[in-house]
Formats: structure tokens, sequence, C-alpha cells
């Protein structure tokens, strides 16, 4: 399972924990800078508004096979999948009971845990059989999810433990295919983000990680590359429709589609609009999240002996995402209602940006010295445990990338 221990470590790891605290502090500032006045230029926008809650996610699929490879490595297949599903229920339920206090920000975790869920019946699967259904979900997610709308309508508000409750099927419904965040297309992420945990894990274990960074990289640019062409070629073909052609309908083409295209036809999913899921947007977050993880992980690898300690907090504060993610969406939800007044500084903008972070690295800092996990860490852990059933221990000749099957 994932060392939430010291620095003392692989140096991989240490740089996807870094990962998990950029995809944290790009979500913090999507959430402040959407109430700041003036609105931050179209570059920040680019860069905030998608890639850090996909970057999350595909991060998350990181963890999943990570925290599997342990159990898989002594044939505790059965066991694996368990402690995956209990994982995935655990943030299922948290974000059902988060999103009714969160005012301010859209909770991804009701989602996410479905789709960590669902990513359990992948464990068992060879690479290749991952990747195919990585690749035919990444090509067809997004128009499902925009057909699902279409035809099923979208739940009035967002789900919560209050929604189950009343409305049980749409609130499913709601997670899994027509919300902000279908679980549906999370699930993508999550399945790259296992075949970048199997991947690097062989790497590592073949004395070859530095040349599978650089190419993870090289790929994550590829990627990028692909989806903005595809979109520039849909916003074209799209935008033809539109008084004053393809320039003029850019902003709302490209804009935030909170889960979905509003279209049917083929030609919208050459969109790279934020939160769409249509292969161009799968491209492009993707691609980013893989050049972040990369050279994160490149820098890690760098830094001297030394500098450990100095980047200890960080590294603690991203290996407890969940727990620093849930006091983000707490602390901002109660510092809206300021936004407007004299203490707005407080909720919007860069300066509470720089809090919230601030807020995490100290939170990291209390978590590196006393040698600990974050809280809901722990408590997902001790869950996925308790369904696991008593682990044995690994063969000490089995290779650490010996789970990473195909």
């Amino acid at each position: 399972m994932r060392d939430h221990g010291r620095v003392s470590g692989s140096a991989r790891w240490v740089g996807i924990d870094l990962a998990r605290l950029v995809a944290v502090a790009g979500m913090m500032a999507s959430h402040t800078l959407a109430f700041s006045e003036p609105e931050p230029g179209p570059g920040v926008v680019a860069l905030i508004d998608g890639p850090p809650s996909t970057l999350f996610a595909v991060l998350g699929g990181v963890s999943v096979a990570l925290a599997a490879r342990s159990r898989l490595r002594v044939g505790q297949r059965a066991a694996a999948v368990r402690a995956t599903i209990a994982r995935g229920l655990v943030v299922l339920v948290l974000g059902l009971l988060l999103a009714p206090i969160a005012s301010a920000v859209y909770v991804v975790l009701a989602p996410f845990g479905l789709a960590i869920m669902a990513a359990s019946a992948f464990l068992l699967l060879p690479t290749w059989a991952v990747a195919a259904v990585a690749l035919v979900l990444a090509g067809s997610a997004g128009w499902l999810v925009a057909v699902a709308r279409d035809r099923l309508g979208v739940l009035p508000e967002t789900s919560s433990i209050v929604t189950l409750v009343a409305d049980p099927r749409g609130t499913l419904q709601d997670i899994a295919l027509t919300g902000v965040y279908p679980a549906l297309v999370w699930l993508v992420y999550l399945l790259i983000g296992m075949l970048v945990a199997r991947a690097l894990a062989t790497a590592r274990s073949r004395g070859r990680e530095r040349p599978a960074l650089l190419t993870l990289a090289g790929v994550g640019a590829a990627l990028v590359a692909l989806g903005v062409v595809a979109s520039e070629l849909g916003l074209r073909l799209i935008g033809a429709r539109y008084p004053g052609g393809p320039e003029l309908a850019r902003d709302d083409l490209l804009a935030n589609g909170y889960g979905a295209v509003p279209g049917v036809e083929p030609v919208w999913q050459l969109l790279a609009a934020p939160h769409t899921g249509t292969p161009a947007d799968i491209a492009r977050t993707v691609g980013i999240a893989l050049l972040v993880i990369a050279l994160l992980s490149l820098l890690a690898s760098a830094l001297p002996q030394g500098s450990a300690r100095a980047i200890e907090p960080l590294r603690a504060a991203g290996a407890a995402p969940l727990s620093i993610y849930v006091v983000h969406v707490t602390l901002l939800s109660a510092l809206v209602p300021l936004a407007q007044g004299p203490a707005g500084w407080l909720a919007a903008g860069w300066v509470a940006w720089a809090l919230q972070v601030g807020i995490a690295i100290a939170l990291g800092a209390v978590l590196a010295s006393a040698g600990a996990r974050g809280p809901l860490e722990t408590v997902v852990g001790r869950c996925a445990d308790a369904a696991a059933g008593r682990a044995r221990e690994a063969p000490p000749s089995a290779p650490i990338g010996s789970d990473a099957r195909g």
C-alpha cells in the first residue's frame, strides 16, 4: 500500500505526492478566483478550469494501483478488489455528506468514489486490456454523457445525502452520468492513472525510471497538442454556424461545460471545453496531468539528499489530499458570504488562494513532524484493510512492479 511515511522512500512517490499538492492547490485557485474581481486572464483560466481536478483524478488512479500492489503481489486478488471498493465507498459517502455544506463549489468526491469502486474491476486485468477500455471510454464517454443529459435531464441540485434520500435513482444517475463530474468520465482518468502507476513501477524495477518519466512527459505534450488541434478544428466547424464566425463564438464554445457539451452531434466532441469529457478535453487534460507527474517526479529525483527535510511539509500535504480538500471546501464555504464585503479578500482572489495553500502546507508540516497520515486518509485506509481482511507479507523476491500485469 502507498506509504505516507517519510521522504526516505522513492523519489518517484515524492514527485507524485507533490503532484497531488499541485492538483489540490489548482482546485483551490479555481474556487477562490471564481469570485475575484477582476476575473483572471484567459491563460490562468485555461490552467485552473479543468486541469487541476482531472490531475486529481489521474492521481487517484495512481493511488488505486499503488494501494493494491502489495495484495496483488501475494495473490490476494479478491482482497485487493474488496479494499478498493471500500476505499471508493468511503469517499463516495464522504462526498454525499460534504455536499450540503459546500455552498461555494461542486464537490468532486461522490463521483470520484463511484469511479474508484468501478476501477476495482480493472485491477485484475492485464495492462493491454485496461488500456483498450480506457481508449474506448476516452472516445465515447463524453458523447454518452451528452446523450444521457439530453434524454434523462439533470438533477436540479448537487447530489448529496439529502437528494439520495429524496430521489435515490436521480442521485445515482447524477453521480454516474449526468452530473458536473460524471463518474463514467472520471473512470477514464482513473484507468489512465492506473496505467501510469503500472508503467512507472515496472520501469523502476528495471532501473529505467528516468527514461520512463521522459517518455511520459513526451506523451503528455503530444496529447496536449492533439487536444488543442482537435479543439481548433471543432471551433471552426461549429463556430461557422454562429453570427460573426468562430472567433466571436470562441468564449461561448470553450466555456466550462459543467459535465458535458451542449449538443449531441459528434462534431461537439472535437471541442476541448473544460469539464465536458470530450476526447479533446480528455486529451488536453490528461496531457497536462502526465506532464505535471513526469516533471515533478524528475525534479524530486534530482533534488539533493539534504533538501528532503525542506520539502517534507509539501510532500506530507500532498500525501493527505482528501483531508486537505475537505478542509478547503469547508473553510471556503464558510468564508464565501464575506466575498462581497470589506473582508472579501479572505474568500476571493489571489490572497485568499495563498491563505488556503498556506493552511494546506501548515497541515502538511504538522503531519510531517508527527510522522502521520492525514486523518481522512487514515479512515479510508482502515476501512480498506477491514474490507480486505488480514494481508499476507509479500515474499522478499517479489519485484515492485509484479502487479503490473500484461
